[in-house]
């Protein structure tokens, strides 16, 4: 019953992500092809100036790259993850259902994270393999591996993003939180674009999978202190639910 509460409750943002996100990628097909030095004059988010030289038109794997992973990706796929980011205990009608079921506070937090992590990992994987899949329809190859990686790396690297969300969700109404966590985003993202010294240690580069794209190595430290830390947000939450006296 859990399990399909947290559906209930979830799948209209989870369906809205996969829908639009798979719009993007025949947008991504129908503008194919696109030269990266003409398209992104000023640069893209995540990428030093020196990578966007390397950057060749004819290169369709850097065009996925540029285009999917390093725009469209890290424009939407952080809207998704903040409407889907909660305990499920935000809005007070959810909650005096949640509080008189006869199981733990903890079990149904854990509950809803484990559908909304499944959600997310779906619409940032599926719509990636819906990219590889259309390629030949171009007369173009982009290797299933690729997407898998990529995907895998943005979904790990945006777990700071998402725990912190659901802490400023426990702790903020609705409005404050998401004020709070697109402004701190804007202000990471402002500064990722146009402070060449800030590029390499920004969320952004960690979630674009430059390190990846350009050298073929997964930042292993990276991803491990973005999950450590969306981690630890997730546990804080759910310690304030359990000592809530709503």
């Amino acid at each position: 019953m859990l399990w399909f509460k947290s559906w209930l409750d979830t799948r209209f943002w989870f369906l809205l992500a996969v829908a639009m996100l798979a719009a993007q990628v025949l947008a991504l097909y129908v503008s194919y092809p696109m030269d990266p030095q003409t398209s992104y004059p000023a640069g893209a988010l995540g990428v030093l100036p020196a990578e966007m030289g390397r950057l060749r038109g004819d290169d369709f794997r850097g065009y996925v790259w540029v285009r999917w992973f390093s725009t469209t990706m890290l424009l939407m796929w952080p809207v998704y993850v903040f409407a889907l980011a909660g305990t499920g205990f935000e809005r007070a009608a959810g909650r005096e259902y949640l509080l008189s079921l006869p199981v733990s506070r903890r079990r149904i937090i854990a509950t809803r994270l484990a559908v909304v992590l499944t959600q997310i990992a779906a619409f940032t994987l599926l719509p990636s393999m819906l990219l590889s899949a259309m390629a030949p329809l171009r007369g173009q190859h982009y290797p299933v591996a690729d997407a898998v990686v990529h995907s895998g790396i943005l979904f790990v690297a945006g777990l700071g993003l998402f725990g912190l969300t659901i802490v400023l969700r426990t702790l903020l109404a609705d409005a404050a939180a998401y004020t709070a966590a697109a402004a701190l985003v804007g202000l990471v993202g402002l500064f990722t674009f146009i402070v060449d010294d800030f590029t390499p240690y920004s969320i952004f580069r960690l979630m674009n999978g430059a390190e990846y794209f350009f050298n073929h190595r997964v930042p292993w430290s990276g991803l491990a202190v973005s999950a450590t830390m969306g981690m630890a947000f997730i546990w804080l939450s759910m310690r304030i639910v359990e000592a809530r006296d709503y």
